[in-house]
C-alpha cells in the first residue's frame, strides 16, 4: 500500500510525464515527420495518411527522455526544497521515496517494448505502403522541382515537366543479375497502380538500349511496369528481423538454424563427393564457394534473429535503466530548475549510454557476443544507480 507521499510523489511524476510526452510527440510528429513528408512532396493528405503510422515510433523514441525528465523535475525540486534532508532528519529513509518512481519507469518500460514493436512492424509497413502509394504525386513534385527522380533500382531525368507529361525523359533501370536498360524518348508519363504495387511508365516514340550490346525503338507508345518492391509474400527466411513481430521471431530462429544445418550438411556431402571422386577441384569451384557464402549470410541473419527480441527488450528498458541513474543525480543537485538538473543528468546519460549500446548491439548482431549482451549497459546503469542510492542513503550531504 503507498503512503501518502508516494501517491503525491507518483502523481507529480505522472503530470509532467504526460504533458512532456505530448508536447515532444506533437513537436517530432508535425514538425520533423509532417515537415519532411511535405518536403519530399507527399501532400497534405499523404501525410494525414501517415500520422497514425509514425506515432508508434514517435513515442518510443519521446518516452526514455520525458521519463527522465519528469524524475528529474520532481526529485529535483523535492531536494532543492530540503524535503529530503527534512526525512532523513527525522529518521525516514529515502529509498520509499524512489519507489515510486521505479515502479512508474518498470511500467513505462514494458509499455515502451510494446511501442518498439508496434512501431517496427505495423508502423513500418504503414508508413511504406503510404510512401509507395503516393510515390507518383512524390515523382512528379521532385521531376518539377529538381528535375530528376529515383526510387531503388528505377532512375529518371527530364528536360521539363508540362502538366503529365514528361518531356524527354532519360531513364535507367538496373536490374540484379543482369544489365541495365536504358531508355531515351519524346515524352513519357508515370502512374502508379494500386493492384500490384508498380509505377507504370508510359513511354512515347522513344530508344530502348541494353547493357549496350542490344537496342531497339519504338515509335508509337510503350508501356512498362516497374515493382516497387513490398514484396508482401516474405515467410520468415526471408522477412527482415527488425519487421518481425515478436512472436515471429523464435520460430524463425529455429527455421533459420534448421537451414543452416541443412546447407552444412549439402556442402559436406557435396566436399565429401568430391574427395571420393578424386575431383578435389571441384571442391574450390565457384558454387561450392556460393554455397559457403549462403551459410555465412544464414548465420548472420540467424544472430540478427536472436539478437532483434533481447534489443526490443533492452531498448524499452532504457527508461528504468536511464531513471534508476537521474533519481540520485537529482537529489544530489538539489537545483530548483528542471531544465539545469535535466541538462546536467541527459547529457552524460546519453553520451554514456547510447554509444555502448550500439556497440554491444553490433557486436551481437555480428555474433562476437551472446544476444544477451544488448543487455550489457542496462545493467551497468543498475548497478551503477544503485551503487548511487545507497550512498545517498547511508551518507547523505
Amino acid at each position: 500500500m503507498l503512503t501518502k507521499l508516494q501517491r503525491l510523489i507518483a502523481r507529480d511524476m505522472l503530470v509532467v510525464f504526460v504533458v512532456s510526452l505530448f508536447v515532444i510527440t506533437m513537436l517530432v510528429m508535425f514538425i520533423g515527420v509532417a515537415r519532411e513528408a511535405i518536403n519530399q512532396g507527399l501532400g497534405i493528405m499523404g501525410v494525414v495518411r501517415l500520422i497514425p503510422f509514425s506515432i508508434p515510433n514517435a513515442l518510443s523514441l519521446a518516452v526514455p527522455g520525458t521519463a527522465l525528465f519528469s524524475v528529474c523535475s520532481v526529485y529535483g525540486r523535492m531536494s532543492a526544497d530540503n524535503e529530503f534532508v527534512t526525512m532523513q532528519s527525522v529518521g525516514i529513509s529515502l529509498f520509499p521515496s524512489m519507489v515510486p518512481a521505479i515502479v512508474l519507469m518498470t511500467g513505462l518500460s514494458i509499455a515502451t517494448v510494446g511501442l518498439i514493436n508496434l512501431a517496427f512492424t505495423w508502423g513500418f509497413h504503414g508508413v511504406r505502403s503510404v510512401v509507395l502509394s503516393s510515390v507518383e504525386t512524390i515523382a512528379y513534385t521532385q521531376l518539377e522541382r529538381e528535375r530528376s527522380f529515383q526510387h531503388a533500382n528505377f532512375s529518371i531525368s527530364v528536360r521539363d515537366v508540362r502538366g503529365r507529361d514528361l518531356i524527354e525523359p532519360r531513364i535507367k533501370i538496373r536490374r540484379t543479375g543482369a544489365a541495365p536498360i536504358h531508355i531515351t524518348a519524346r515524352t513519357a508519363q508515370l502512374a502508379y497502380r494500386s493492384d500490384d504495387d508498380s509505377l507504370q511508365l508510359t513511354i512515347s516514340d522513344g530508344r530502348a538500349e541494353v547493357g549496350g550490346t542490344a537496342s531497339f525503338a519504338f515509335p508509337d507508345t510503350f508501356v512498362h511496369s516497374i515493382p516497387l518492391g513490398l514484396e508482401p509474400n516474405l515467410d520468415l527466411l526471408t522477412a527482415h528481423p527488425s519487421h518481425m513481430a515478436m512472436g515471429d521471431l523464435p520460430t524463425a530462429s529455429s527455421r533459420q538454424t534448421d537451414d543452416i544445418r541443412r546447407r552444412e550438411n549439402a556442402l559436406a556431402v557435396h566436399t565429401g563427393f568430391s574427395i571420393l571422386t578424386s575431383r578435389t577441384d571441384d571442391i574450390g569451384k565457384p558454387c561450392a564457394v556460393a554455397r559457403l557464402a549462403d551459410i555465412a549470410q544464414s548465420r548472420q541473419r540467424c544472430h540478427r534473429l536472436d539478437t532483434e527480441m533481447h534489443r526490443r527488450w533492452a531498448s524499452g528498458f532504457t527508461c528504468l535503466a536511464m531513471s534508476l541513474v537521474g533519481i540520485p543525480l537529482a537529489i544530489r543537485m538539489k537545483a530548483a530548475d528542471t531544465m539545469t538538473s535535466f541538462g546536467v543528468v541527459f547529457l552524460p546519460t546519453v553520451l554514456i549510454y547510447y554509444p555502448i549500446f550500439a556497440l554491444t548491439l553490433d557486436m551481437a548482431k555480428d555474433g562476437r557476443i551472446a544476444p544477451q549482451g544488448v543487455w550489457i549497459t542496462n545493467l551497468l546503469f543498475v548497478v551503477v544507480s544503485i551503487m548511487m542510492m545507497r550512498n545517498l542513503i547511508y551518507k547523505p550531504a
